[in-house]
C-alpha cells in the first residue's frame, strides 16, 4: 500500500520508545484505499505479554467523533434538527443560569440569553464544560460527579443532569467553547429523543451498518491492555480502566465512554470522508466543517491545535484532516483530500513522558 514507508517509519519511532522504556505498548494502523496495514509493539502490562493488533483500547475523547457520527444519523431521519431547542426533550436545559463574568463567583448569575440547541452541543459552544478559568466552578463540577474527566459518569443520566444544573452554566451558549461536557449532555438527548439508549442506538445506526464487532461501552477484557497514568511521584500506576468496561455502564457516555480496536475506529474515521455508508455526504461534510467563530476559536485554545477549529464533534485541521485524540493516549484522524486514515493507541496517558512523541506519529501517516 501506498504508505507503506510512512508506516515503516512511524513503526521504527514507536518501537524506539519502547526500547528506551518511554512506551509500554502500542498498536498504529494506516487505511487506505478500503484497506487497512496495523502494526503493535510492546506489552499488554509492564512485563506482560505481547500486545496483539487486534487489542481493544480505552478511547477517552476519540468517543467524541462517534457521538457526532450517531447524531448526524438521527438528523438525516428527521429525530431532531440542528437549531431547535433541545429542552423539548431536556427540560432541565429550559433556563439555564450563567455566570455574569466567566471568572467570577458561582452566586453571581444571569438568564441564559438564548436556548441551548444541538448545533450548540454538536460544537460544544453551549456554555457548559471545561471551565479552566473559574476553579470555583471546575470544583464544584467535580464534588457532584459532573466535571470534565477521562471516564464517564458514575451516575444515571437523569441524576448528570440534575446535578449538572444546580450550578451556574459556565457562559452564555453560542458565546465561547467549552470542552467535552456538551458531549454527555448528547447522548442523554438522543436517547431521549428516540425513547432508547445511546448503545442500542450506536449498534443500529453505527457499528452495526459498518460492521464493527468490537466497539462498544464493554469490552472483551482479555483483549483490553492495562493503561498507565502517573503517580504524583512520577512513577507509573496501573488505571482502572478494565473495571469500567467489565458490565454496562450508569451512563453511556458520547464523551469518553466507548472501547474500540484500530482497526475499528480506522473505518469510523473514514466515515468522515464522503459519509458512506451510514451518512450522507452533506451530513459529513457538516461534520467536518469548522462552525467556530473567532472568539470561540480563541476560547478553545490549548485544547485546539493552532490554526484548528472544531466541527461536530471532530477537530478541523488545516488542509482537510480532522479527528480527535484522547487523554487516555489514543488519536485518530483522517484526511478528507486523499481518505487516508491513521490512529496510533498506546497503553500510556498523555501525562506520561513519551506519550505525545508516540501519537505524533500519526501525522507522516497522513501526508
Amino acid at each position: 500500500m501506498a504508505r507503506s514507508m510512512e508506516l515503516s517509519r512511524a513503526v521504527d519511532v514507536l518501537d524506539a520508545l519502547v526500547d528506551d522504556g518511554r512506551l509500554g505498548g502500542y498498536v498504529c494502523g494506516v487505511r487506505e484505499g478500503g484497506s487497512a496495514r496495523i502494526v503493535a509493539g510492546g506489552t499488554r502490562h509492564v512485563g506482560g505479554p505481547a500486545l496483539a493488533e487486534d487489542a481493544v483500547f480505552p478511547l477517552s475523547s476519540n468517543t467524541k467523533p462517534i457521538g457526532g457520527l450517531l447524531a448526524m444519523r438521527l438528523v438525516e431521519r428527521g429525530v431532531l434538527t440542528l437549531d431547535d431547542a433541545v429542552d423539548t426533550h431536556l427540560p432541565e436545559l429550559a433556563a439555564p443560569r450563567v455566570l455574569t463574568e466567566p471568572d467570577g463567583p458561582l452566586g453571581e448569575t444571569v438568564p441564559a440569553e438564548r436556548p441551548v440547541t444541538l448545533r450548540h452541543l454538536l460544537t460544544m459552544t453551549a456554555g457548559v464544560g471545561w471551565a479552566g478559568e473559574n476553579p470555583a466552578l471546575s470544583e464544584a463540577m467535580s464534588a457532584r460527579g459532573v466535571g470534565p474527566g477521562p471516564y464517564a459518569p458514575t451516575v444515571g443520566p437523569d441524576e448528570y443532569l440534575r446535578r449538572l444544573t444546580e450550578l451556574p452554566f459556565a457562559g452564555q451558549p453560542g458565546r465561547g467553547w467549552w470542552y467535552h461536557t456538551s458531549s454527555d449532555i448528547l447522548g442523554v438527548l438522543l436517547a431521549r429523543a428516540t425513547g432508547s439508549t445511546v448503545g442500542a442506538l450506536l449498534a443500529e445506526h453505527v457499528t452495526g451498518p459498518l460492521g464493527l464487532t468490537d466497539t462498544g461501552f464493554t469490552a472483551d477484557l482479555s483483549r483490553l491492555p492495562t493503561s498507565y497514568g502517573l503517580r504524583p511521584d512520577g512513577r507509573l500506576q496501573p488505571l482502572d480502566t478494565a473495571a469500567r468496561f467489565a458490565a454496562p455502564p450508569v451512563f453511556e457516555s458520547l464523551a469518553c465512554g466507548l472501547a474500540a480496536t484500530v482497526g475499528d475506529y480506522l473505518e469510523l474515521l473514514g466515515v468522515l470522508v464522503d459519509g458512506g455508508p451510514v451518512l450522507d455526504a452533506e451530513s459529513a461534510r457538516l461534520m467536518t466543517t469548522d462552525h467556530l467563530t473567532e472568539p470561540q476559536r480563541a476560547s478553545g485554545e490549548g485544547f485546539l491545535g493552532p490554526g484548528c477549529g472544531y466541527g461536530f464533534q471532530v477537530e478541523v485541521r488545516p488542509g482537510g484532516v480532522v479527528g480527535w485524540a484522547g487523554g487516555l493516549g489514543t488519536s485518530g484522524y483522517v484526511d478528507r483530500v486523499s481518505g487516508r486514515a491513521a490512529a496510533v493507541f498506546t497503553t500510556q496517558s498523555y501525562d506520561v513522558p513519551g506519550t505525545a512523541e508516540a501519537l505524533e506519529t500519526v501525522w507522516p501517516l497522513l501526508r
